[in-house]
């Protein structure tokens, strides 16, 4: 297969290449009993009441009597330093993740399988701007997998170091990251309502979707809660801007500096 790329004269504005981690694991914070114990504990904790803040605005579950013969998934807080391309700390993340291994296939879920967008759809997207001068925005989905909506019955013990000592249990109603279903659940979300706006899906690209008139066109890109948006008008991309955060809250991005292991320049 040919490079989609034109060569650098032709390029003119756009270079890619493989980038660096822009997430960060700390390496002294494998649990939350190191993160406790660590000199940026205060750093830490303001990242976990964040994070569990978020859950419970969005109704992620509810608190519950276990009921008999129910065996709760465990969870963890998954703890990183976000840093920009140069290295420098621009934030500490807390996410709570579910210990998917633990579920049950057929009973804590059925299916699992979740589309992104192709690696070469995004590369043959950014020659196409380059050669049509097409306008790319990108938008961040915030708490990507806490939108899905369970159809299982799925209970979870209380988040990891914060039991409020009732020993009621969490039934989930939103999907958690590491929720063997997740990625799916979200697909089910984002899928029908970005339609309903008249988008259509590439039968090739099950993550490509396209709105258009006779002369003009949107397209949106989703990679997981990456979202890349090209259009030929600038009233067209911030139609696609509005299209998205109506439905769900975002951090607009602006220009893409780098998606799915691409940095843009």
């Amino acid at each position: 297969m040919n490079d989609p790329f034109p060569n650098e004269e032709e390029a003119g504005i756009i270079e890619v290449q493989e980038e660096a981690l822009e997430v960060i694991l700390d390496d002294d914070c494998h649990s939350l009993h190191q993160a406790k114990e660590s000199k940026e504990w205060p750093e830490w904790e303001r990242a976990i009441k964040t994070e569990l803040n978020q859950l419970e605005r969005m109704g992620t579950w509810e608190l519950v009597e276990k009921p008999r013969g129910v065996v709760p998934i465990t969870n963890r807080f998954v703890l990183a330093k976000k840093c920009d391309k140069e290295g420098k700390l621009l934030k500490y993340k807390a996410r709570l993740v579910t210990k998917g291994c633990s579920q049950r296939p057929g009973y804590d879920y059925l299916e699992m399988h979740s589309p992104v967008v192709r690696l070469e759809t995004i590369r043959a997207l950014l020659a196409l701007a380059v050669k049509h001068k097409l306008y790319i925005h990108q938008m961040d989905i915030k708490g990507t997998y806490l939108n899905g909506t369970l159809k299982e019955r799925v209970y979870m013990r209380q988040p990891e170091g914060f039991d409020d000592g009732s020993r009621h249990i969490c039934r989930l109603i939103k999907t958690l990251y590491g929720l063997k279903q997740a990625g799916q659940e979200w697909n089910i979300e984002f899928d029908p309502k970005l339609r309903k706006k008249g988008y259509q899906c590439l039968r090739s690209d099950a993550c490509m979707y396209i709105w258009h008139t006779e002369e003009d066109f949107i397209i949106i890109a989703v990679w997981v809660d990456d979202i890349l948006l090209f259009a030929t008008l600038i009233e067209l991309r911030d139609k696609a801007r509005l299209d998205i955060s109506d439905e769900w809250e975002v951090t607009d991005l602006g220009e893409p500096t780098k998606i799915a292991g691409i940095e843009i320049t």
